[in-house]
């Protein structure tokens, strides 16, 4: 067993905090798995509740663990993270952190569109609109509810399997159509009953609604989604330049 150093200028909650860290790094504690009591904790390494409790309140905030009244306190599942600087295709987010993905198609007709999409797509006068809507699946979780719209004359994808396979794999390696530029919008929702039902969440729960615009090497739109993500798996990371104040 690890013991607090009192001797040591590193704060004896702060040590127990690395101890934690460790032990989760380590295999030892492991996702959704229960942790000792404080009660355990202090007699395990001769130290206050006092001094516990503030180590597992800083784990709390930090995002590492999770307390559920009246059940104790649990070491939380590490979230995806994705780059917004770099976005990348599911699959190869989920490959990134180390989580199979998957994917399960729900519905790939064609359908009139709206005015707002014969805008943004930049459709003809009597174009057609492609709607893909599929759940996607890390470790075969429920992680993501995609809608995705492509204009008509790309009715070609149609015959595709898109369960379990990479999109954007398929637009390269068959059609010769790679992904560009974005524009890319992020804000806060909650799951409505179909959304909770779908992603095996409460209803009312915390998600991440995306809504974006991809453009082909060329330049043209190539599809619209949005994305209902759940907020308890995902975590978007966006880097800043160094800039220097006046």
């Amino acid at each position: 067993m690890q013991l607090l150093d009192t001797t040591s200028i590193i704060p004896l909650y702060e040590q127990l905090k690395n101890i934690i860290l460790n032990d989760i790094k380590e295999g030892k504690l492991k996702p959704n798995q229960k942790i000792p009591t404080e009660m355990e904790f202090s007699k395990k390494y001769k130290i206050s509740r006092m001094t516990v409790r503030k180590a597992l309140s800083e784990l709390v905030d930090e995002g590492v663990l999770a307390k559920k009244q009246g059940k104790g306190t649990f070491v939380l599942e590490k979230k995806m993270v994705e780059d917004l600087s770099s976005p990348n295709s599911f699959t190869k987010l989920c490959q990134r952190n180390k989580k199979e993905p998957g994917g399960k198609t729900l519905l790939f007709v064609m359908e009139k569109p709206k005015e707002h999409d014969k805008r943004t797509l930049g459709l003809n006068k009597d174009e057609k609109i492609i709607h893909l809507k599929r759940i996607r699946t890390a470790d075969n979780i429920p992680v993501m509810l995609e809608n995705i719209y492509f204009p008509g004359h790309l009715n070609r994808i149609m015959t595709e399997d898109l369960n379990d396979t990479s999109l954007y794999q398929i637009l390269q390696e068959k059609y010769g159509i790679y992904s560009g530029n974005s524009v890319m919008e992020i804000s806060v929702c909650v799951a409505k009953p179909e959304e909770a039902s779908l992603l095996q969440i409460k209803r009312g729960s915390p998600c991440l609604l995306m809504e974006e615009v991809v453009y082909d090497q060329n330049n043209n739109p190539l599809h619209k989604t949005k994305s209902i993500i759940r907020g308890d798996k995902f975590k978007y990371i966006s880097p800043r330049m160094n800039v220097t104040k006046n």
